[in-house]
Order: C-alpha cells, then structure tokens, then sequence
C-alpha cells in the first residue's frame, strides 16, 4: 500500500492518499482521508481509473469484492486510530449511478453494517444520518473530553457543505 499526502484544502487540515491493488480483480483503488477539525478522519474510496471523474464515488466496478475494499479501508482506519488515539472516522455512503441520492443508499448500508461489527460502542459512539447516508464514529475519548463535541462536527459540516442542509 503507498501513501501520499496532498495540499491542504478549505475546511480541510489534511489529505491522504492511500492505494492498494485488489488481488483478485487486479484494479487500483485510491483511498482518500481527509482530516478535518475535532480529529475527524473522512475515508473514501475509487477505482483509480476514475480519479478525474465527478462520478468517482458512485460508480460501481461489479467485480463483486466491496468486503476486500472496505476491509482494507478499515485498516487504513485502524492505523490512523492507532497513531491519532482520538480519532473519530465519517463517511457518506454515495448513491450509485442508477440510484436514488434521498435516502439510505444500498453503499450505506453496507458500510454501516460492516462499522457496527469492526468499532465497538465501547470506544466509539455510532451516529448515523439514513436520510443522508452518513455514518459517524465519535471516539468516545474525545466525547468525554466534550459533550457538546457532537453537534460542533454537525456544525462545521453545515457549514463546509451544502449537502447536510
């Protein structure tokens, strides 16, 4: 796996780029994790084919391999927790190209169910907007270090992008 850092961006502290290649259907995949304020780490993750494209995060390859992806995207999570110990983690389950975008897409809930079994509620507290398909982990850590920490992540995504209002 290669990891690259990229240049800050608004709202953003810091991007990284991770890329592995799938063992079986031999595609490179980009993850990218972006770290936002109050440690809140966003992982995505695209076929690097479609790196330029709008639609990166809503195509689907139908190799039929999601539990290898998203396992190694849980160890890249893994790794960043073990380095950053109050690390939080959010994602947007992205609608695919012939789906409906309102509500809790076929990618969330695949993604959701796999995050309920790999992070425990005893380190993380799970928040979950179905409406818009996203999916927080609060460290609790951090959660006991402010209780009011919740709706501040809420806030600064509202602000940062249209998409939550």
């Amino acid at each position: 796996m290669n990891l690259k850092d990229e240049v800050n961006q608004d709202g953003l502290l810091l991007i990284k780029l991770y890329t592995f290649k799938s063992t079986k259907s031999k595609i490179t995949y980009i993850v990218r994790v972006e770290k936002y304020m109050y440690n809140i780490y966003a992982v995505k993750f695209y076929p690097k084919k479609y790196k330029d494209s709008k639609n990166k995060y809503r195509i689907s390859t139908n190799t039929f391999e999601p539990r290898r992806i998203i396992n190694t995207c849980i160890n890249i999570m893994l790794s960043i927790y073990e380095k950053d110990p109050i690390a939080s983690f959010g994602f947007i389950g992205a609608n695919g190209l012939n789906e409906d975008s309102t509500n809790c897409t076929k990618r969330y809930r695949v993604y959701s169910r796999m995050m309920a079994t790999y992070f425990s509620s005893e380190l993380f507290y799970h928040k979950e907007n179905q409406e818009k398909s996203a999916y927080m982990l609060i460290n609790k850590k951090s959660l006991h270090r402010d209780e009011n920490l919740i709706s501040k992540i809420e806030s600064f995504f509202m602000e940062q992008y249209d998409y939550f209002d």
